[in-house]
């Protein structure tokens, strides 16, 4: 059912209206029916007052410090053109400062419309009393109480081993630290023993309204302390605590993706210590053609949004709510606005700091002009951006492109300065300085010169950091700071990099310094081009060899995937692109290397990488095998051989009975012919034939069995002839 009107009244609404001290409570208005996606756009002028702001008062961000809270009051930084000084009005953060309890009140105005199109002004005030709870006396343990919910088991196990023996440590002394549990000696006792309890190296809790503490034991020194306390507590309070947000609102470019980091906290606004899937997450958003919001949670409190738009460039605002299990009544606001935006926003410089401003959420074909309301403060090269603080005061730079214009303002402050210079050449991270990039830093007069002996403590940073890690150093022999930036690799960026951001090939990065004690900043920016990495070799062993029963393969190659290919033998070898996901950095992309023809041949494959001059040499080979002789083959020769002996060995038997049934000179002119024939008749084996003495003599027991074999023989005869059976004549 959907219901139209004009309330006449409001409230105030908190999700407790308990606080402790040093804690934070959001407080916003909500009319009896809807929530503040009905009504936040057409309500302005907001006034918020405590009646007293020695028990309450509005929260200033924590990363605003010293001369740039002014900008923080107002909240009303021009950072874009779309933006709306009543974006931040409608919530405002109440924190706990002394026990006691006051009034919280606002009033406001909204634009409603009676009758058609006729809007009338409508003014609402609501107020709401807050109390603050003040600490037990000598609560010293509040800060290593650890709040879990109850019928929890903690993900992160109890170090087995401290810390500070990590180092010295021999092996047989990890797992010396043992823990147990602490008890009062209420009468309740028996009723809370298991309320919370270890289970191996792990925290497990029960019912709710619970407290212990954990004693830990080294057992090779004997030292005992109390480790840490646990709370059980229900989880009845949820906040928004990305970092990106400022005051219930944040910029994000046209394409972008995040996740929005969420905390759960308790009756009086402590943190838990970890609430992992404790309870349901509910997230929505009043204008889903801006933002595409998954409501879902990743099982840490953190809920995904990803902005996206239809056109090139797409500039809103959309309100959104995120809630436990739908509850209205528990709910965290905050206001994302979507488009283009000059980055970093509202920086903070001291003199002669330089700045390269970059634009995000802009197609890389738009180009513009930048521009500075007053160049004795803020200098600024109207093609590339880049800014130097020249005086003290801030100063309004813009950008102006197509009719349209971004603009932010740049505060510079007098007295000390870190200036940080980059170097000149271009960044990558396959290959690169095997120490590091080096980014030089110039420090103020007033801080010490680096050749003086005054040695100045500095911490470095890089952002984003997903892209490498930065440390500080100090050459002994010139003086001079460093901040040396160490990329990551490939492989390590595709799996490290948001989607968002890896989509192209490169990053604009940012390494600044800081004093360890005190405000004084200073940073300098730089282009990063990433390279890529090929997955199936290392760089020993960049060699492929294609046989005839393999032959084809794979190359996947990681990061950076622009590439270009280049080989020799094109009729002997193939290479193609079969798979490809994502581009920029964290790409991924697959060829298939291919054996044409079987014939040897040596070549290489050479995969560079234009935009920073990265290449990589692929050996590839193939070697035919040589011919075996087939089976058939085989069995050919085998039988023709056996069938060669057979005859072999027939043809002996007919040359030796050829030989034997020759007659002998002397017998031939003895003998009388007749003209009956005789059957032959075999001589007498006890009788040997008259032969010549002078002829070779056979073996007579070749001889016998040569004779016995043909006797034996049916229808044979000496002369050659078939034997008559007369049995067979007809």
């Amino acid at each position: 059912m959907l219901r139209v009107g004009i309330p006449s009244t409001v409230t105030l609404h908190v999700q407790s209206e308990q606080l402790g001290i040093g804690c934070k409570l959001p407080i916003y208005p909500l009319f009896p029916e809807g929530n503040l996606f009905s009504f936040y756009e057409l309500c302005k002028n907001y006034q918020w007052t405590i009646e007293d702001e020695k028990v309450l008062s509005f929260e200033v961000p924590e990363n605003l410090h010293g001369d740039s809270i002014q900008f923080a009051a107002s909240a009303g930084s021009q950072v874009n053109s779309y933006f709306d000084e009543n974006d931040l009005g409608f919530v405002n953060v109440l924190y706990g400062r002394s026990a006691g309890k006051t009034n919280v009140a606002v009033s406001f105005s909204c634009e409603l419309s009676i009758s058609g199109s006729k809007t009338q002004s409508w003014f609402y005030s609501s107020s709401l009393s807050v109390t603050v709870i003040p600490d037990l006396p000598l609560a010293l343990g509040v800060p290593i109480t650890w709040i879990l919910p109850p019928y929890y088991t903690m993900t992160s196990p109890l170090p087995s081993s401290s810390e500070s023996y990590s180092r010295y440590d021999s092996p047989n002394r990890r797992g010396s630290i043992s823990y147990s549990l602490l008890r009062s000696l209420e009468k309740n006792e028996a009723l809370q023993k298991d309320a919370i309890f270890i289970d191996g190296d792990k925290i497990k809790t029960t019912k709710s309204s619970s407290l212990a503490c954990i004693q830990a034991k080294d057992r090779t020194t004997g030292r005992t302390e109390i480790a840490s306390c646990v709370k059980v507590a229900e989880v009845t309070q949820i906040r928004i605590v990305s970092k990106e947000v400022l005051l219930n609102v944040m910029n994000l470019a046209v394409g972008a993706e995040l996740d929005l980091a969420t905390s759960f906290y308790d009756a009086l606004g402590n943190p838990f210590h970890e609430a992992y899937n404790a309870v349901a997450l509910f997230a929505e958003t009043n204008y889903p053609d801006v933002l595409y919001v998954n409501k879902t949670a990743d099982g840490k409190g953190n809920v995904h949004i990803k902005i996206y738009s239809v056109l090139a460039i797409r500039h809103g605002k959309a309100l959104v709510r995120i809630a436990i299990s739908e509850d209205l009544q528990k709910s965290d606001y905050v206001l994302i606005r979507v488009g283009a935006h000059i980055y970093p926003q509202n920086p903070v410089l001291h003199i002669g700091s330089p700045l390269n401003l970059s634009i995000k959420g802009l197609s890389d074909t738009v180009s513009g002009q930048w521009f500075t309301t007053n160049g004795s403060v803020v200098s600024v090269d109207t093609l590339s951006g880049m800014a130097k603080a020249i005086g003290q005061g801030s100063a309004e730079v813009s950008f102006s492109y197509g009719g349209s214009k971004l603009q932010t303002t740049i505060t510079v402050l007098k007295g000390d300065y870190i200036s940080v210079h980059g170097p000149k050449e271009m960044l990558t991270n396959v290959p690169y300085p095997s120490k590091g990039y080096n980014f030089s830093l110039k420090f103020s007069e007033s801080l010490g010169a680096p050749g003086e002996n005054k040695r100045i403590l500095f911490n470095c940073r890089v952002d984003p950091p997903y892209v490498g890690y930065v440390k500080p150093w100090l050459d002994q022999d010139s003086g001079n700071s460093y901040c040396l930036f160490f990329p990551y690799s490939p492989e390590h960026l595709v799996h490290s990099v948001p989607k968002f951001e890896g989509m192209r090939p490169d990053v604009s990065l940012s390494i600044s310094a800081s004093l360890e004690h005190g405000h004084v900043s200073g940073s300098a920016s730089a282009l990063f081009i990433g390279g890529f990495s090929i997955m199936e070799m290392s760089k020993n062993s960049l060699l492929l060899n294609l046989t005839r029963g393999s032959n084809k393969t794979c190359i996947t190659i990681l990061g950076n995937t622009d590439v270009e290919i280049h080989w020799h033998h094109r009729d002997l070898i193939m290479i193609s692109l079969i798979h490809r996901e994502n581009i920029g950095i964290r790409g991924f992309a697959r060829y298939e290397v291919k054996l044409l023809k079987a014939k040897r041949f040596k070549d290489k494959i050479l995969i560079t990488l234009p935009a920073n001059g990265q290449s990589v040499e692929i050996d590839v080979n193939h070697e035919p095998e040589e011919t075996a002789p087939s089976s058939i083959a085989i069995n050919k020769a085998f039988w023709g051989s056996i069938l060669g002996c057979f005859l072999l060995l027939i043809l002996s038997i007919i040359i030796f009975t050829r030989f034997l049934e020759r007659p002998s000179r002397q017998t031939s002119s003895s003998v009388t012919t007749t003209t009956s024939i005789a059957a032959p008749t075999t001589p007498d084996r006890s009788t040997q034939s008259a032969v010549n003495d002078m002829s070779p003599r056979t073996p007579q027991p070749f001889v016998d069995y040569v004779r016995r074999t043909i006797d034996e023989t049916p229808y044979y005869k000496r002369e050659g002839r078939r034997r008559v059976n007369p049995q067979n004549t007809f």
